[in-house]
């Protein structure tokens, strides 16, 4: 299924929640050619990687200003011709880097709006990676950023937010997060890799490891696939453990499948992101444990989907070869989420992060069933206890009902124009309501609903002032993220007012 968009786009044909709004799961890609853009059904895409891994967040975002504008020369360009003077790079990429880079000046200048924006906040990040001297490692990446971006906002407006995009002929998926672009996503291109495998899609496996590899980074004396936006208050580059350990994954099955030995040492090579500790790789010692960090600007975040896929695809890796250090990494991972993962069952529901070793947020959905899948993943792989255990709880509780008791109100009885507290605990996360009722006549007084997590809660409410004693019922009922539900009962006495004019 597919839909063919004029390559003259539009603007308002790809933006808001038209056609192409981003969906968990939905595994849609633009995908963009001479002849216009096609909205796609990407199944390599389904299941985990429709939506895991940074998503855009909400509101609006401070828009870069394009440090390379600014008086003091254009340190992109000294850049690239320095890198060509020490033959880092050919006269044909020097001179392939310094035309896209003057297109892409060019075109900002003409646009106005949000699309100036979004190229601009992409121009800016080149320019702070080369006046802080880390643009000539990222030349690739960097430029293909660059080129995809000004080819993008030339000609279109913003699409959905969290829009899945490629440019054919290369397979390499950029993520749309508002005002900041579009941005490569790691962990997305490395799932579509997956699904290719899984799929026995080998001439589109090959092609996308071969472009991936292209834009590939030596950071800190390993390889590895960076992210260039600010994201959750970490500042470009930064890296993943959840898409490194992804990365090994997609490589080393790739190297069996396609009888490539140097996608498997490719593979290898990527194994020092788990050797390097933060902000430079994805090791977050914790005592004497080593926690994977999901995001490398953010070593104490400890997100649970991101810890298990990345000790999963270091796992995977090693069926492929015989790798002392990468078993080290392994087995460092996987004792730490052997012990860490019970940590992250609430009793009916997961958490999706600890961050400090404290309990955070519930996962959503989306994030419930990745850490099931993932706990499942490695219980098949380790046949340990804590995996299996973890595994069979989380499916569980995808059809268990909510709780909300103890409940009660609190005063009771009550009085008339004094307020009420309809105490409850809530099991997990989910959508709470009440309904209160005159017991006699059947008239509502309080109706409403709102979204809670798990804990102890309370909706608050104040009685009318009536003459004599009077007794309501209350509901309490709860809808979970899986949409099972549940409701309690319960009824309050109210007294007559002591002092002034009742009301009837």
């Amino acid at each position: 299924m597919s839909r063919l968009i004029p390559a003259a786009i539009a603007l308002c044909e790809l933006c808001g929640a038209g056609p192409f709004a981003a969906t968990a799961g939905a595994a849609r890609v633009l995908e963009v050619s001479p002849l216009g853009v096609r909205a796609v059904e990407e199944p390599a895409l389904d299941g985990p990687w429709g939506f895991a891994g940074p998503i855009p967040a909400p509101g609006p975002r401070p828009a870069a200003t394009p440090v390379a504008l600014a008086a003091g020369g254009d340190q992109v360009k000294a850049t690239v011709r320095q890198a060509f003077a020490a033959g880092a790079i050919d006269a044909a990429a020097r001179d392939r880097y310094l035309g896209d880079w003057s297109s892409a000046l060019r075109t900002y200048r003409g646009l106005r709006g949000q699309r100036r924006v979004e190229l601009g906040y992409v121009i800016g990040t080149l320019g702070r990676l080369a006046a802080s001297k880390r643009l000539a490692a990222r030349l690739a990446p960097a430029f293909l950023l660059l080129d995809r971006n000004r080819q993008w906002w030339a000609k279109a407006g913003p699409p959905s937010s969290g829009a899945r995009l490629r440019f054919s002929p290369s397979r390499v998926i950029f993520q749309y997060f508002p005002n900041e672009g579009l941005q490569l996503h790691p962990l997305a291109n490395f799932g579509e890799a997956n699904g290719y495998w899984y799929a026995h899609r080998e001439n589109d496996l090959r092609s996308l490891l071969a472009d991936l590899t292209e834009i590939a980074v030596n950071r800190g004396g390993f390889l590895t696939w960076e992210y260039y936006f600010a994201y959750g208050g970490g500042s470009p580059p930064w890296i993943s453990g959840m898409a490194q350990g992804t990365a090994m994954q997609a490589y080393a099955r790739a190297s069996r499948r396609l009888a490539d030995p140097s996608l498997l040492r490719i593979a290898t090579r990527a194994r020092g992101a788990f050797e390097r500790r933060t902000p430079v790789g994805v090791r977050a010692p914790q005592g004497s444990d080593d926690w994977y960090a999901l995001y490398s600007f953010a070593p104490r975040a400890n997100v649970l989907n991101g810890m298990l896929q990345a000790v999963n695809g270091v796992r995977t890796y090693l069926q492929f070869v015989d790798d002392p250090a990468a078993q080290r990494v392994f087995e460092a991972g996987d004792r730490t989420a052997r012990s860490e993962i019970g940590k992250f069952d609430t009793g009916a529901w997961s958490l999706y992060d600890r961050p400090d070793g404290r309990p955070g947020h519930e996962a959503d959905l989306n994030y419930h069933t990745l850490n099931r899948d993932f706990a499942r993943n490695l219980c098949q792989g380790t046949k340990a206890d804590a995996y299996c255990t973890a595994a069979h709880h989380f499916t569980r509780y995808l059809s268990e009902d909510p709780t909300l008791d103890p409940h009660r109100a609190v005063p009771s009885p009550a009085r008339g124009g004094k307020g009420v507290r309809f105490r409850f605990r809530l099991s997990k996360v989910g959508r709470v309501s009440i309904v209160v009722k005159d017991a006699g006549s059947g008239r509502t007084y309080l109706a409403t609903s709102t979204f809670l997590p798990y804990g102890s809660h309370w909706f608050r409410w104040v009685p009318p002032k009536r003459n004599g004693e009077h007794t309501y019922s209350y509901k309490l009922s709860a809808r979970d993220l899986a949409g099972n539900s549940a409701s309690v009962d319960g009824e309050l006495r109210v007294l007559g007012t002591r002092r002034g004019k009742a009301q009837t």
